[in-house]
């Protein structure tokens, strides 16, 4: 499960720093929803931090 959380997390960080490098340097059209809503992207990988170190956690006891 921590794999898998890991993993999540990874694509989900380069979707966003994908996201704030092209909306600054080369903005795309088409792409303003996105934009918008990468605050939530940003969210969602804390929760699924939150979560992989709760079973990390879990696994050594």
């Amino acid at each position: 499960m921590v794999k898998i959380l890991n993993t999540a997390s990874i694509a989900i960080l380069v979707i966003l720093l994908f996201g704030f490098l092209s909306e600054n340097f080369f903005p795309i059209e088409g792409l303003e929803l996105f934009y918008e809503k990468k605050f939530y992207l940003a969210i969602i990988y804390i929760v699924m931090r939150v979560f992989s170190n709760y079973y990390k956690k879990k696994e050594v006891k």
